[in-house]
């Protein structure tokens, strides 16, 4: 269902550029009345604003239809094109529930309409109208030679026939040949149907063309509703199409949304200055020619262009697989590394909690050694007074000097050898009390510089919690970009189907179109080239479908029919 509904509108789209010559088509605005032919003269406009009218308004009006081709809502956007750079813009355009589609400009509303807070720029709107479009789209069904409702087709078999009836409204009176005629506001209208393979078989058109490839059967219908009239054609000389009508076995009928697109710029493009001899008019169709064989020139090369399109796209879904590679690679890095920053956070604070505690003990610890130390001489002192030694008060900074000098007297004797020991000992102490001392100091030390790494490992641990969460979303969007790719390649192949389509089309509207007209001029050229002008003339007359003011502009209307679906 998605991939035929794609289709569909790349099909809608091709249509606008094979018959809108690559540019938008000539605003044009349906009768009042319904059903019934309005003459332009009868129009009214809308009164003046105060503020300026866009320079150009390129109009798109949406019609969205029954499978019978019941009109059931008509929506309008507009691009009011503001090219002066003007703070307000007025917009009389006849329409509802208008709304700016692209921006944030405001408006204000009037009794003649609204005036938009521009603000030098563009600005797109939208809104809905029950105002009549110019052709109607009847479409109608037989199933095996009798009439049937769209909704009573869905689930039956048989010879269906699909017909597609354009009726064109629109029209403006002019004095052709010392009589007053009707000339009808040229349309070219391009429906495109997709079936598939599996339901429909035996299919063939009338005013169409069909691509069939495989799975799905690609129709592609042309008509000219109001032409044959304004050029007052012999249907026995040349019958122009004013209807599509698809014939097919069907089992189980059921058929996709249809697209139909009209527009009238390949007869506004004319120039009507040629117009006035027959050398003019043969000049002006050589001229319609001659574009459309640059046309098709053109469609070839898009073509052309998407293969090539087509064919690099496995080159960019082999880049996005290893670029997806590497992002789960580094989202899972991210993650372990994070993991491994908490843990070496904790086991920092740990570290820094224990030393902290040692760092209180040292200065206790050095205390109660120094008064050990002090005990040990002053015990030292005792002695050597009381063996009748002279001595200066041993201290921890003098001891060994004056004991080494008190051995040297005693020389070989036991007493020597007494005051040796002691001095061995209180040797042994000293070396302790300086070793307590480095440690406490190292200890001292170590937690100042714990306190930095346990900072130092704060910022770590942030830093990868800010690795692990960018790698994560950086894999999390690799991985959506990975699973579009095949999207994209498919969307590319639609394309490049699209304009192969498009170039047949193209050929099919030079071929049944222009060349149709270019070889009935084998009668009344002068009568002729004065109906050609005319409906040139008309053409170039449609300013809007929704009404405004606009120096200039454009529209295109895309006609959209429900679906016919079993339950």
């Amino acid at each position: 269902m998605k991939q035929t509904t794609k289709k569909l509108m790349a099909l809608g789209l091709s249509a606008v550029i094979a018959i809108g010559g690559l540019g938008g088509a000539v605003c044009a605005r349906a009768g009042d009345s319904a059903g019934t032919p309005v003459p332009l003269s009868e129009k009214t406009d809308a009164p003046a604003s105060a503020a300026a009218p866009a320079s150009f308004r390129d109009e798109t009006v949406y019609v969205l239809a029954g499978a019978d081709g019941t009109v059931e809502k008509v929506i309008v956007s507009d691009w009011l094109q503001n090219s002066d750079g003007l703070a307000q813009l007025k917009d009389t355009a006849s329409l509802e529930d208008v709304e700016n589609v692209k921006g944030s400009e405001t408006f204000t509303s009037g009794g003649d309409g609204r005036v938009w807070d521009a603000r030098g720029g563009d600005v797109y709107t939208q809104g809905v109208t029950d105002q009549e479009v110019p052709v109607a789209v009847r479409v109608s069904y037989t199933l095996d030679g009798s009439s049937i409702a769209p909704d009573q087709l869905a689930g039956k078999s048989g010879r269906v026939v699909i017909r597609f009836d354009y009726d064109n409204r629109l029209y403006e009176e002019t004095e052709i040949g010392g009589k007053t005629e009707k000339i009808y506001v040229p349309f070219a209208v391009v429906t495109g149907v997709m079936l598939d393979s599996e339901r429909f078989s035996n299919v063939s058109v009338a005013n169409g063309r069909l691509y069939n490839d495989g799975d799905r059967i690609a129709v592609i219908g042309l008509a000219l509703p109001g032409m044959q009239e304004n050029l007052d054609l012999d249907p026995e000389d040349m019958e122009l199409p004013s209807y599509v009508e698809i014939a097919a076995d069907v089992e189980d009928f059921e058929l996709e949304t249809t697209f139909t697109v009209a527009v009238s710029d390949p007869f506004r493009e004319l120039e009507t200055g040629k117009l006035e001899d027959t050398d003019g008019l043969t000049d002006s169709l050589d001229e319609l020619t001659n574009a459309m064989a640059q046309l098709l020139d053109g469609s070839g090369r898009l073509y052309d262009g998407l293969g090539e399109l087509l064919e690099k796209s496995g080159t960019l879904s082999d880049g996005v697989d290893r670029l997806a590679a590497g992002a789960e690679a580094l989202q899972n890095g991210g993650a372990e590394l994070r993991d491994g920053a908490a843990q070496l956070k904790a086991g920092t604070d740990d570290l820094q909690t224990g030393l902290q505690t040692l760092s209180g003990s040292s200065e206790q610890l050095n205390a109660g050694a120094k008064q050990t130390f002090d005990a040990l001489l002053a015990s030292a002192n005792g002695q050597l007074a009381a063996a009748g030694a002279k001595v200066p008060e041993l201290t921890a900074e003098n001891y060994g000097q004056v004991l080494d000098g008190v051995i040297a007297i005693l020389g070989d004797s036991p007493a020597a050898k007494q005051i040796a020991g002691l001095k061995g000992s209180l040797d042994s102490y000293n070396a302790f009390y300086q070793g307590l001392q480095q440690y406490t100091a190292g200890v001292d030390q170590a937690a100042a510089g714990a306190g930095q790494l346990s900072v130092g490992v704060s910022s770590l641990r942030d830093g990868a919690d800010a690795l692990a969460g960018g790698a994560k979303q950086l894999n999390e969007g690799v991985q959506a970009l990975r699973q579009n790719v095949p999207a994209l390649v498919d969307g590319v192949t639609q394309l490049h189907d699209g304009a192969g389509e498009l170039a047949g089309g193209l050929a099919e509207f030079n071929e049944k179109g222009v060349q149709r007209i270019v070889d009935a001029l084998d009668g009344d050229l002068e009568l002729l080239a004065d109906r050609l002008e005319a409906t040139v003339n008309a053409a170039k007359n449609y300013r809007t479908f929704s009404g405004g003011e606009e120096a200039g502009g454009q529209v295109k209307f895309i006609y959209r029919t429900e679906a016919i679906q079993l339950p």
